[in-house]
């Protein structure tokens, strides 16, 4: 029970961290793929973060933006 504490603030920290940076997603699916995006697999872009379901969708998009519209989600 002792180790659950410092492993909940480090969670909490860990996705404090994920966000801090270049804050809420601008996208809930990826632009590739179609498929939910995954907070792990981020840009930064002037438009906000956006998120990607894999790294070859990053890699991907990385290579040619403009091929893959970003859907911006409703929130």
């Amino acid at each position: 029970m002792k180790a659950l504490l410092p492993a909940l603030l480090l969670t909490f920290a860990s996705l404090t961290v994920v966000f801090a940076k270049g804050g809420r997603p601008i996208n809930d699916v990826c632009p590739v793929e179609g498929k939910p995006g995954r907070p792990i697999y981020r840009i930064f872009t002037d438009e906000g973060t956006i998120i990607f379901c894999c790294a070859d969708c990053v890699e991907a998009y990385q290579k040619n933006p403009n091929r893959y519209p970003v859907k911006k989600s409703e929130k």
